[in-house]
């Protein structure tokens, strides 16, 4: 499964690192979304799901989630 935080999408509510705090950071200067661990492990992807949905903003989206396998969480600063 991949998780890719957008970070041009993020509105700096934190809801992903009250959810997930292992994974998910925010920046310093602005509040946007981090990416702490690209590879977590599978133990967090309950708390990594819930952060997707709980996101205000749906600045994280999955991809491949039948792969349940393997979990990468990504930054996509393309729109920034």
């Amino acid at each position: 499964m991949r998780v890719i935080a957008s970070t041009h999408k993020c509105i700096a509510s934190g809801s992903c690192v009250m959810t997930c705090a292992q994974v998910f950071g925010q920046r310093d200067e602005d509040g946007v979304v981090q990416v702490l661990d690209e590879h977590p492990s599978l133990n967090l992807l309950k708390s990594v799901k819930q952060a997707v949905d709980l996101c205000p903003s749906l600045a994280l989206s999955l991809e491949d989630e039948q792969d349940v396998d393997h979990l990468t969480v990504v930054e996509d600063r393309s729109g920034e």
